[in-house]
């Protein structure tokens, strides 16, 4: 049995960071699009574009970079500082659920 959290970052009070985020932000990396992004996770586009616009409001640097347009269509690319965040977050994210299961140990608290 393991213990699975979900953690989130705030900034000035307002969600900058969490699970879902992050997975929208992988998406645009593999897919380099944030319509095909919105599909792959099954959201609407607006959606998928407000996260990441909320995201980018709170971020101390640009998260992506948007090639409008064009012969071919427009495409979307995460900059440096967005693949930190999510190398980062997932570091983050895995110290705590490793935390919970090494120092909270379900079968010690009755827990099967």
């Amino acid at each position: 049995m393991e213990i699975k959290s979900r953690i989130w970052i705030e900034k000035d009070g307002k969600p900058f960071i969490g699970f879902g985020k992050i997975q929208l932000l992988k998406m645009v990396d593999e897919e380099h699009s944030i319509s095909a992004a919105a599909k792959r996770l099954n959201m609407s586009y607006k959606k998928a574009w407000n996260l990441l616009n909320d995201m980018e409001l709170l971020a101390e640097q640009p998260l992506l970079v948007k090639y409008i347009g064009g012969k071919s269509g427009g495409s979307t690319t995460l900059t440096a500082y967005g693949k930190a965040l999510i190398k980062t977050f997932d570091a983050l994210n895995n110290k705590c659920e490793t935390f919970l299961n090494k120092e909270f140990k379900p079968e010690t608290h009755g827990i099967y």
